[in-house]
């Protein structure tokens, strides 16, 4: 086999992923491994004795057509998604691995190793780097004449952000020569024409040697200190103590690149961090501080300071095995030797069989086998597993996953892997469950008989838009009369074509007003009978003043345990509902105060346990981010006032479909979106059929096929960006817009039913649990037609249809059949990939045509053995595998009478 890894530059970037190479070269022993990287960086790969061969190249464009044309037969891409060249300016778009991982969001997911590992399709690693510095390195560092005992200082990065002001530097360095008395050296590359503020400091070494030259200079300090660069990898590489300057970078407010020892808790590192701003922003009392404490830890270890990863201790005994353990957790998938052995040097130092250490002390230790598997997490859900001695991951796959037992299987999101156990050939697979072509069409796969329910809070969380219109307030009686709220627009709509549905009438909770909490509580109590998770509120802020608030102040006084966020509807309030500059009733007026005023509000019900969060960052949703004057700036200082008050951050959301080519929300200061589809009406999608309406000749509006529209938001492809899905109920604005509404017809099918079961799947899919969030619209947006609440005609319809999507998602996610089942299913879903009709288009058979497949499972094996008896397509008998002519043969009917 042959391997190509790219990754063209930088020095930091290539060191913290050495391990890569060492993990491909243990995996794959007789391949041949090539790395492709920067001319000016290869002496890094040259030097390694994992890689076969160096490829140098110019720039990262060269490394493009490399991996698609260099006839590798595996490509391990470490750039990060929609990396630019800085060479020619052309972006990288990366067509293998996890795209999620871009050069907008890699550090969300870790070190710089884990988040280039899981980006190019490897499992997360989390490993250690290592040099490889040859004898002319240090013999070129001897020549240098350097002293016994000397510190090292790096200043420049290229990124100005996380470069310290030549001041501090200054104030450091002489510190560092009155109270430690230790001379400095200064490494990196230096500028022409500028020399070194610590020329009278320290020893100039500055573009004096070679990448591993400095590694060695650096290898043979007593500590080092250096801004995150380079330097500061290599330093990490050849352990040595340090002190790195770290602070806000872009979007990543708080952020840590290393793995090994820099990224570990050792005391001989400290990493001084700006939480509130960059790192040139820093104190020199803060890095003196964390000098003087590296100091003072290496003085209490004496002269020998030189630091060496820990290798734990083996248990007091040994655990007994036998070949059948060896052989069972060599045939597991959870079973990486590589990753094992690579994760834990003292494996190959032991020159055990790996096997057998996990065995004996790896499992003891609470060591993973793999990347998928959490020991730790194991023994901890499940006391009785770790009363017993056994090896965890033995207990697992003998007995822990057919009982069900809970926190083994780690998922990782995005195209990592997830939960669902298959089998195949008497070894274990790991497929994206809700991608069942993934795992189905794979000729011999066998599932669990096993049924084994998601836990709840895995699932996606499904929050309706709730607008609290429905009572008077004083601003709408002075612009539309007294008593005004939306049901007077609701009950004037008047149909505009036969058989059009207005005005539309409400069912059991009639025409309310939200001032009287009972009907809150109806409302939550039908939303939660449903399966609804909870609500978002439309808020209404106006530099200090709220409106329509009373009906969220009776919820938030309540005794209702539904959880909520808030939907900043920010736009002006005006008589047209449109959010513009005509006849506005109160403006919006964005500054600075403002947005701390605002935020400040919000603090005491970001701390209602009520209130939504994700990883404990209260969850805000922003309407039109773009009428902030500059919404980065704002969302800092939103931020900044969370950090303050004690919260781990907050966790902003705005839309994505205010224009065609919608910017990346980290851009932005933001960390996700959501779709308004209303906003995303392609002429695709308007109905063919308007003949037959006799439409009024003064319509201006459009006539939209809801079967045609939800599908073709169904197949909206994915962005690269966290993105959450909204699934809309038939809209129909003719109460605020009379003839130029817009209209949706043909709503009596499955569509949204369908179109919900999917967004769930492909949320579930995509998304770590936290982050698992589907919006509904909505609740009650009676004058846009699109509502969940009961109505006149079609009572609690679409109540009942979110109930069933949500079961469907359920049924599909704890999926455990028989052979017969995923092979049934496996047909059902390549039949729908050739009618394209959707990322998710087999609910529609399954449900509508083959529904029994999944509820009458008993049903189906009977027929099945029936068919077997009956010799109908049936293989031979030694194979173990049912025949299936005779149901293949129904379900091709099934499926073509639907076409």
């Amino acid at each position: 086999m042959r391997i190509v890894i790219g990754l063209v530059e930088h020095i930091g970037d290539i060191v913290a992923c050495e391990p890569v190479a060492r993990y491909l070269k243990m995996k794959h022993p007789d391949s041949t491994v090539a790395w492709v990287v920067n001319k000016a960086y290869r002496e890094l790969i040259d030097s390694n004795p994992h890689v076969d061969e160096t490829v140098a190249v110019d720039c990262l464009t060269d490394w493009i057509k490399i991996s698609r044309h260099g006839g590798y037969d595996k490509v391990v891409d470490l750039h990060v998604n929609y990396r630019v060249c800085s060479h020619c300016r052309v972006p990288l778009i990366k067509d293998q691995g996890n795209p999620f991982i871009n050069a907008y969001e890699w550090l969300d997911y870790g070190a710089l190793l884990e988040a280039f590992s899981m980006g190019a399709g490897l499992p997360k690693l989390s490993a250690a780097p290592r040099l490889y510095i040859g004898d002319a390195d240090r013999r070129a560092v001897d020549a240098l004449g350097l002293p016994a005992q000397y510190c090292v200082i790096h200043r420049e990065s290229n990124n100005v952000d996380k470069d310290w002001t030549s001041e501090n530097w200054q104030a450091l360095a002489r510190w560092i020569a009155t109270e430690l008395k230790l001379p400095i050296v200064e490494v990196g590359v230096s500028k022409e024409g500028e020399p070194s503020p610590l020329a009278a400091l320290a020893t100039d070494l500055r573009s004096r040697t070679s990448i591993l030259a400095t590694a060695e200079v650096i290898r043979r300090a007593r500590f080092f200190i250096g801004v995150d660069s380079g330097p500061s990898h290599l330093a990490n590489a050849v352990c040595t103590p340090g002190v790195v300057l770290l602070g806000r970078m872009g979007a990543f407010r708080q952020y840590t690149p290393y793995t090994g020892l820099y990224g570990s808790d050792a005391p001989e590192v400290k990493l001084a961090r700006n939480l509130l701003g960059p790192a040139h922003e820093l104190r020199a009392q803060d890095v003196i501080e964390a000098t003087r404490y590296v100091a003072n830890i290496l003085d209490g270890r004496g002269e020998n300071s030189e630091s060496s990863p820990v290798v734990p201790k083996a248990p007091p005994k040994s655990i007994a095995f036998d070949d059948t353990d060896i052989a069972l957790l060599r045939q597991s998938s959870l079973y990486d030797a590589a990753w094992y052995m690579l994760h834990h040097p003292e494996v190959e130092a032991s020159k055990m069989d790996p096997a057998e250490h996990y065995l004996t002390i790896g499992g003891a230790l609470g060591y993973r086998p793999g990347p998928e598997f959490d020991v730790k997490q194991y023994l901890k859900r499940n006391e009785d597993v770790a009363a017993s001695g056994m090896n965890p991951v033995l207990h697992y796959i003998r007995f822990g996953e057919l009982e069900g037992r809970a926190g083994a299987v780690q998922t990782q999101p995005a195209g990592g892997h997830h939960d669902l156990k298959l089998e195949s050939n008497g070894r274990s697979l790991y497929a994206d469950p809700p991608r069942l072509s993934d795992a189905l069409e794979q000729p011999t796969i066998v599932l669990s008989s096993r049924e084994a329910q998601v836990p709840d809070a895995e699932l996606p969380r499904t929050f309706a838009f709730y607008l609290p219109q429905f009572h008077p307030i004083p601003e709408n009686n002075w612009a539309h009369g007294p008593g005004f709220t939306e049901w007077n627009n609701v009950i004037k709509a008047k149909p505009l074509f036969k058989g059009h549905y207005q005005p539309k009438i409400p069912g059991e909770l009639g025409y309310y007003d939200l001032r009287s909490f009972d009907v809150m509580r109806q409302q939550v109590e039908l939303a939660t009978e449903y399966g609804i998770s909870g609500l978002c509120f439309y808020y209404y802020y106006f530099h200090g003043k709220k409106l329509l608030y009373k009906p969220i102040e009776n919820y938030i006084n309540s005794d209702l345990k539904m959880p909520f966020f808030f939907l900043w509807a920010n736009e002006n309030w005006s008589k047209r509902w449109d959010g513009g500059d005509n006849e506005v009733i109160i403006a919006q007026q964005h500054s600075k105060e403002d947005d701390l005023a605002f935020i400040r509000e919000l603090m005491p019900l970001f701390e209602d346990d009520r209130y939504t969060k994700v990883n404990g960052k209260p969850v805000l949703c922003i309407y039109k981010a773009h009428l902030f004057p500059d919404i980065l700036s704002t969302t800092e200082i939103w931020r900044d006032e969370m950090a303050r008050r004690g919260f781990p951050g907050i966790y902003l959301v705005m839309v994505d479909d205010w224009t065609p080519e919608p910017p990346q929300p980290r851009q932005l200061g933001f960390d996700a979106s959501y779709e308004i589809p209303s906003n995303v009406v392609p002429p695709d999608v308007l109905s063919r059929e308007t003949d037959s309406l006799d439409l009024p000749e003064n319509f201006t509006g459009r006539i939209v096929d809801y079967d045609r529209f939800a599908r073709f938001h169904m197949s909206r492809p994915a962005p690269e960006y966290r993105r959450f899905r909204t699934v809309m109920l038939p809209w129909d604005n003719t109460p605020r817009y009379g003839s130029r509404a817009l209209v949706h017809v043909n709503t009596e099918g499955d569509s949204y039913r369908l179109w919900l079961a999917q967004a769930l799947l492909d949320t579930y899919r995509r998304y770590p649990a936290e982050e698992r969030i589907v919006f509904l619209h909505s609740w009650n947006e009676w004058c846009e037609g699109t509502y969940l609440e009961p109505d006149g005609r079609r009572g609690r319809r679409y109540l009942e249809e979110t109930r069933d999507a949500i079961a469907d998602v359920k049924n599909v996610l704890a999926l455990q059949g028989s052979e017969e089942y995923a092979r049934a299913l496996a047909l059902l879903e390549r039949v729908q990939r050739v009618k394209d009709e959707g990322a998710y288009r087999i609910f529609q058979a399954a449900r509508a045509q083959s529904g029994a497949l999944w509820r009458d499972r008993e049903a189906l094996r009977t027929e099945l053995a029936a068919a077997r008896s009956a010799n109908v397509n049936e293989e031979p008998a030694n194979s173990g595998r049912p025949a299936l002519g005779a149901v293949k043969h129904r379900l091709r009917r099934i499926i073509s009478d639907r076409r």
